[in-house]
């Protein structure tokens, strides 16, 4: 039986993984057996504040002070409940008790003076800001609420309001980063109120509104802070009348062309090519997703720098409620919204949106990743000079998560780093498996019109083969730095595809297309290590549907997998993958189908 002790660790380990159910049921279990045990008392109210039971969190602290009146620390999470329900008397008194069990808590002090900021006690206010200073001078909390108080009262330079509009800026950052929205939220709006003309506060801010679902106030400051951050965007959008109805995408052709043994999509020349072109078309695909589209729309309107420079296109493919009102709102003026009557699948979709495009260099960007500053004018600094040979270009680039938090930068950094210039060797590299994702690539149209588009046949990994296929047959500049971002969410197709085995089949296929291709002095060794390379990919991630439930699909999973390499050695290493003990599952279901095959007798 699980001690008290251990359900206690347990719970704690469950609450910092953001486990709340077991979280709360271990927490229960330990008060089930100690109900004054203060570390569940306190962990339980945490998890009921987090959860929006905030008057079971405060009878929990209430029954902590029960058992032990003197507790600083729960007189201190009592007045914070109390001051996030907007309850200030009770805050300020609950701070009170704290500061006579110990006078000399920085953090208390600070959140007792906010308490009574909003109580519009002010000079109470101020003195308890100036004593967390007095104690800790380097409070950047107590500075910040310090400077903020005094704005109120009318009382900043203008050179003090830029510093603390900054620092409240830079603590709004923090807070985004631990993942507390509100407070974020709090910071970065006070940073506006200081500086009001400062965009990237608008900006920041509408990254907060976006996490919470508050898509109409995410495009207002958006816009604000669009329009502030970019003259060219403000002029535009100021002089734009939107149309009565929903643009529907004009009817494309495809013919094919032939790489390899293989017909990809040709994407035809531009129209009248004799008219003025941008350097630039980027492209964005959508379909009913949302979440993050705004910050992506924002990211490259901040960069816009007129139509005879950019031209952005907004690919709709039939989304159940058109994403016009959305794009529109925050685009209006300088994005083109095209929506298909239909889906026609993302690959076509994507196809599309080239074929429509007048610029120089194509940058297809999906709704779910972004663009950090300067993407687009450092790139274009390189690619006005580069050679003839560059059909294609890429930049340094980072994973984030769904709240935008880097996870890791790109593997294309750890192999090019500061370079600048040809990408040596990148045939032998991308080759074997994708190293750069298409946020951070570019490429030049006349490659797309010579080589084809994205390839149907591979919807799951048509990135890959296209990298592969781009790098055959011509060089690529590297763009040093982090200038884009890939965000890994659970919305992405990619874990259900290896989940199912499709990801796996899709590899396979990308590897017997890209072999007919290759240059033949390097296509037997490139081949071979792709398929050694993408079998252990594969095997390492085949458990994931055995996790999820899915025994078929690990199945599944695995034939793929002896598909792309059944040499000696890698069978040998499916063998010594299967002894692990959470693959008991799939051994036991291997082991029955082959005793259920028919054996002729001898």
């Amino acid at each position: 039986m699980t001690s008290v002790t251990e359900a206690l660790q347990l719970a704690i380990q469950h609450h910092q993984a953001n486990c709340l159910d077991q979280a709360e049921q271990c927490y229960r279990q330990v008060l089930a057996e100690q109900p004054d045990r203060l570390e569940a008392l306190h962990g339980l109210s945490i998890v009921a504040q987090q959860t929006g039971q905030f008057h079971y969190a405060e009878e929990l602290l209430k029954a902590a002070l029960d058992f032990q009146p003197n507790s600083v620390k729960t007189w201190f999470d009592l007045g914070n409940l109390h001051l996030s329900q907007s309850r200030f008397a009770e805050a300020v008194e609950s701070y009170h008790h704290a500061l006579a069990l110990q006078p000399n808590l920085v953090p208390i002090y600070n959140n007792l003076g906010y308490a009574l900021q909003q109580m519009d006690q002010w000079e109470k206010a101020i003195a308890c800001y100036q004593k967390a200073l007095d104690l800790q001078p380097k409070c950047a909390e107590a500075e910040a609420n310090l400077g903020n108080a005094l704005f109120a009262q009318g009382k900043l330079s203008s050179d003090e309001q830029t510093y603390y509009a900054q620092l409240n800026h830079k603590l709004g950052e923090i807070r985004e980063r631990a993942g507390d929205l509100k407070t974020a939220e709090a910071y970065y709006r006070q940073a506006r109120e200081l500086a009001p003309e400062e965009g990237q506060y608008y900006i920041n801010l509408g990254k907060i509104y976006q996490q919470q679902k508050d898509f109409s106030q995410a495009i207002a400051v958006y816009r604000e802070g669009l329009k502030r951050l970019n003259p060219r965007y403000a002029e535009a959008v100021a002089t734009y009348q939107s149309p009565e109805t929903i643009p529907v995408t004009p009817p494309v052709t495809f013919g094919e062309v032939t790489v390899g043994a293989y017909q990809f999509p040709t994407i035809p020349l531009v129209a009248n090519p004799e008219k003025p072109r941008p350097f630039w078309s980027v492209i964005i695909p959508v379909y009913n997703r949302i979440d993050y589209l705004l910050e992506a729309l924002a990211s490259v309107l901040m960069q816009w720098q007129g139509e005879e420079e950019m031209e952005i296109l907004v690919m709709d493919n039939g989304s159940t409620t058109p994403l016009f009102e959305m794009v529109n709102s925050i685009g209006g003026g300088v994005i083109r919204y095209y929506r298909n009557p239909e889906n026609l699948g993302v690959i076509t979709n994507h196809n599309i949106g080239i074929a429509l495009s007048r610029g120089r260099w194509i940058h297809v960007l999906h709704d779910d990743d972004c663009v950090l500053p300067g993407f687009y004018s450092r790139l274009q600094q390189s690619l006005e000079a580069c050679p003839d040979s560059i059909g294609v270009a890429c930049t340094g680039f980072e994973y984030i998560n769904e709240d935008g938090k880097t996870i890791q930068p790109g593997e294309v950094v750890s192999l090019y780093g500061e370079h600048r210039g040809i990408m040596h060797s990148w045939l032998s590299h991308i080759g074997v498996c994708g190293l750069v994702t298409i946020p951070a690539m570019v490429v030049r149209r006349t490659t797309y019109e010579r080589l084809g588009g994205y390839y149907p046949e591979l919807p799951e990994i048509a990135d890959w083969e296209i990298f592969k296929r781009f790098a055959a047959f011509c060089d690529w500049w590297y763009e040093p730095g982090i200038l884009a971002c890939y965000r890994e969410h659970t919305q992405r197709m990619s874990p259900e595809n290896m989940r199912s085995g499709k990801m796996a089949r899709a590899i396979r296929r990308a590897i017997e297309v890209s072999e007919t291709y290759l240059p033949a002095e390097h296509r037997i060794e490139i081949t071979a290590k792709a398929r050694h390379h993408n079998f252990h990919y594969c095997l390492s991630r085949a458990s994931l549907p055995l996790k999820a439930g899915n025994l078929t699909g690990a199945l599944h999973v695995l034939q793929e997998t002896l598909k792309i390499d059944s040499s000696p050695q890698a069978v040998a290493n499916l063998f010594a993958w299967l002894t692990q003990d959470e693959l008991a599952p799939l051994r036991e279901e291997i082991v029955s189908r082959l005793f259920s095959l028919p054996v002729n007798s001898v």
